[in-house]
């Protein structure tokens, strides 16, 4: 879902910085961005556990404490995840800079970062809305994901055997390292090198992956976003994983069932345009034929 025309900037003008923490060349580009935000009037927050910039005005802090108009991750989708599972309000918009190998959520690169700011201030962008994934096991609740929702063994390289229900049917029962449900903008990353189709944001559905089945007893599905996932450990005495975004992870027992379903809450990245094609064929498209 698309917002034209967003209200990025308010009368708090306040934006935060992040970046993985060592890297010389996220710390060179922060000072740039902060310089370029701070000489048009706008707060700078840092994030405490990236660094710190020689910009005195430049405020260290912490990521979950950022009260600010939008976030800038400087790095890969694991800066980007990393940031967002630390926010407070996961709703708080996101301009990504690419530093990473591929950045498919990233929207700038360090060429265009400053020219696209400029362009941000000044109201020419879009919010790409994306969903989110909320699991827990009964009334525990875990974090939110916008990527996936991994079900996997403690010890790795063991496989577990699950059965996965949709809203309360039962409709598979096998072997594998584990089993995730993903949201669209995950169907490009664990959930595509796992064997699962791309899906567009467009598309109002969910993706259930196994991953490394020994054999055809465990197939991707395609379900609607309004679905009820639940994913069972039937191995006895198999203890389980359940991984969120590849960031924070908790101990699952045998026979419990880690429901997955849509969140109320959604991601919101800026964008210059809509430009989701163009993002799956220049990064994870690697050669042209003619």
């Amino acid at each position: 879902m698309i917002e034209e025309c967003p209200r990025i900037l308010t009368e708090r003008r306040a934006v935060g910085l992040v970046w993985k923490p060592g890297r010389v060349e996220g710390e060179k580009l922060a000072e740039q961005v902060a310089q370029f935000l701070i000489s048009r009037g706008i707060d700078v927050r840092v994030d405490s556990s990236s660094g710190s910039l020689k910009n005195q005005k430049a405020t260290a802090t912490a990521i979950e404490d950022m009260d600010v108009d939008f976030v800038i991750p400087i790095g890969g989708d694991g800066t980007v995840l990393y940031t967002l599972s630390r926010l407070r309000n996961r709703a708080t918009p996101l301009f990504c800079i690419n530093l990473g190998t591929i950045g498919f959520m990233t929207e700038s690169d360090s060429a265009t970062a400053l020219p696209s700011l400029q362009k941000i201030i000044e109201g020419e962008c879009i919010i790409e809305r994306c969903i989110n994934l909320s699991s827990g096991v009964a009334k525990t609740r875990f974090e939110d994901a916008l990527n996936e929702v991994y079900v996997t063994s403690q010890v790795h390289g063991r496989m577990l055997t699950f059965k996965t229900y949709i809203d309360g049917v039962h409709v598979s029962h096998g072997r594998a390292d584990g089993i995730m449900a993903s949201t669209p903008s995950g169907s490009s990353a664990y959930a595509l090198s796992a064997g699962g189709s791309i899906l567009s944001p467009s598309v109002r559905a969910l993706i259930v992956v196994p991953v490394c089945p020994p054999m055809s007893e465990l197939r991707p599905m395609v379900v609607p976003d309004n679905s009820l996932i639940e994913i069972e450990l039937v191995k006895p005495g198999a203890t389980g994983v359940v991984v969120i975004d590849g960031q924070t992870q908790s101990d699952v027992n045998p026979h419990d069932k880690v429901w997955v379903k849509k969140a109320k809450g959604v991601t919101r990245f800026i964008r210059m345009y809509d430009s989701y094609y163009d993002r799956l064929r220049s990064r994870l498209v690697t050669k042209e034929y003619r």
